[in-house]
């Protein structure tokens, strides 16, 4: 089958806040994978990391840029194995400040970055294109958002996470009451 998700990570504020701005609620419940259709975990970097199965993305970018202007930090993850489409995002102040996009149905070794990546993004770049040469059956330049994104945050789907064990990931749901966009944006 194939993982088909997105995550967005945001350092810089409580996580009740985050979830108050996008108008999410803790539920209670605890996961130890995030299997559920939205779930959040404190990272122990600092990060609020909210992972979103079976959509391309957590919130729209108007919500991101909204979200990223108060000072803080963020950064988006999708993936989508079943056609091997990736991408990662940085968000400052309001703005992307870069994105890594590949899309194997355009081309095997289909990148497009856009902005300033992070600094590791150079030897990851070098590291899967290396791999990449010369073959066709297996696609590492998938990797090249996700390893990104990753380098960053620290955290990967399906990998194990330092300092994290046990059921760590709360699920969350809509919250009852309009979150500020929905009043805002009548989202």
């Amino acid at each position: 089958m194939g993982f088909s998700l997105s995550w967005l990570a945001i350092k810089g504020k409580s996580s009740q806040a985050i979830r108050d701005e996008l108008g999410f609620r803790a539920t209670g419940e605890k996961e130890e994978i995030p299997e559920s259709e939205l779930s959040a975990v404190e990272m122990p970097n600092g990060w609020y990391l909210i992972v979103s199965n079976r959509t391309e993305q957590v919130v729209p970018d108007a919500t991101l840029q909204q979200l990223s202007s108060s000072g803080c930090e963020l950064v988006t993850c999708f993936v989508e194995e079943h056609v091997m489409v990736s991408s990662s995002t940085g968000w400052r102040n309001g703005q992307m400040v870069w994105s890594v996009t590949h899309d194997a149905q355009k081309e095997i070794k289909h990148l497009v970055v856009k902005g300033e990546p992070p600094a590791e993004f150079s030897v990851i770049r070098e590291n899967l294109f290396g791999k990449q040469a010369g073959v066709n059956d297996c696609d590492y330049i998938f990797d090249i958002p996700v390893e990104t994104a990753k380098s960053v945050v620290g955290y990967r789907y399906y990998q194990d996470v330092p300092g994290l064990r046990g059921d760590v990931f709360e699920v969350l749901a809509a919250s009852k009451k309009p979150s500020f966009f929905k009043k805002l944006f009548g989202r």
